[in-house]
């Protein structure tokens, strides 16, 4: 079982609820990918791993992968 500890509701966080029917502890949001993998010329693929409120705006920690498959990671705010 999980418990949340001072749950606070977010309002600038994009929300969903679970869609109709589905059971798993976690969805994917509809409108997905929010960043397109070939969204930089040298990119093959980017991840979104984590995003969270910070500072009034938000982090976020990216991986992306050249055209080479090199990987790095990378740190985003807005």
């Amino acid at each position: 079982m999980i418990e949340i500890l001072n749950e606070q509701n977010l309002p600038s966080l994009p929300w969903e609820d679970r869609p109709a029917g589905d059971s798993r502890p976690a969805w994917r949001y509809s409108r997905n990918p929010v960043i397109r993998r070939d969204l930089l010329p040298t990119s093959n693929s980017i991840f979104n791993s984590a995003v969270v409120s910070f500072r009034g705006g938000f982090a976020g920690v990216f991986r992306c992968d050249d055209t080479s498959r090199k990987m790095q990671l990378h740190t985003g705010f807005s």
